[in-house]
């Protein structure tokens, strides 16, 4: 009998050594957890080592420190949206564009825009605002005037996988996110995509033979 006195004493004292060591984990679990939780101005779910941009303050939105960004904007490395944002509200009436598709009339007023009108290559554009062909061909553009007090989220682009073949780097270009355009543009004027060809700069390449 003494000898399963001893073992239940030594049963009871492993029981209280777990104790502390399940309390401990617990902790351990909720500081990784705590440390998980999204910030109210940006997604921090999203690695800020794949940005190469900085949010741009433009001069007729005012910045809302406390205010969370929408799910589904700020998306990690190859998914597209924006790497990271902040929100804001618009202190006065600006203009803003859109290059959209044609074929599909729920694109004309969609949620991605910029402060400034399309200009250069196509090419280049897809590239600094992260447009994957299979986004959209852009053959439309549309300008319309943001309403004053209407928020939105600024931000540079989160890189792209288009396919297998190539990749949209993250962008240093800011982009504008806006939920509801419907309600919060007006005064929208539409422009037509034409084909205008440019002679491309001749670039020399010296032969690997000369090399």
């Amino acid at each position: 009998m003494p000898h399963f006195h001893h073992l239940s004493i030594s049963n009871q004292q492993h029981s209280a050594l777990k104790l502390p060591l399940l309390v401990l984990t617990i902790s351990a679990l909720s500081a990784c957890t705590s440390s998980m939780v999204r910030s109210p101005v940006t997604n921090t779910l999203t690695s800020a080592t794949h940005c190469v941009g900085e949010i741009a303050h433009h001069n007729g939105l005012v910045l809302q420190p406390n205010a969370q960004v929408p799910n589904g904007v700020i998306l990690p490395a190859d998914k597209g949206g924006l790497c990271k944002g902040q929100v804001f509200i618009a202190a006065k009436d600006i203009t803003i564009w859109r290059a959209w598709n044609s074929e599909y009339s729920g694109s004309k007023l969609g949620k991605w825009w910029t402060f400034d009108k399309p200009l250069g290559s196509i090419s280049q554009y897809r590239r600094e605002n992260v447009i994957c062909p299979s986004y959209s061909p852009l053959d439309m553009l549309v300008s319309c005037t943001l309403k004053a007090g209407t928020q939105v989220v600024v931000g540079p682009g989160q890189s792209a996988k288009c396919s297998d073949y190539f990749t949209y780097p993250a962008s240093q270009v800011n982009q504008l996110y806006l939920a509801n355009a419907d309600e919060a543009v007006m005064n929208c004027q539409t422009y037509d995509g034409r084909f205008s060809w440019q002679t491309q700069p001749h670039r020399s390449v010296e032969e690997a033979s000369s090399l």
